[in-house]
């Protein structure tokens, strides 16, 4: 089999002249990717940096007990905490 070049070059010109979408060849666009959150993903967001910016103590519990026991009205039930602790250990075991 002869090739010719004449008939290589103009499949090659046929080619070229294609549309890029028919060779399967996506233009590239300048429009760069985007993320867009949904209304509740916003609002979860939002409600998460709000709870990221609370403080883990809250310092005027923290001080009004501490304040209590200095002046010894605060008392410990022992009896309710055993208790408490107990019911919470039988709701494990179900």
């Amino acid at each position: 089999m002869k090739i010719d070049s004449t008939r290589i070059s103009r499949i090659l010109n046929l080619y070229a002249s294609q549309d890029p979408q028919i060779r399967g060849v996506k233009n590239r666009s300048s429009k760069a990717d985007e993320v867009v959150l949904s209304k509740g993903a916003q609002i979860f967001q939002e409600a998460l940096k709000a709870a990221k910016s609370v403080p883990d103590v809250r310092l005027a519990k923290v001080e009004e007990i501490k304040a209590r026991l200095e002046s010894g009205q605060y008392r410990v039930d022992s009896w309710s905490i055993a208790s408490k602790m107990v019911d919470d250990l039988l709701k494990q075991d179900r």
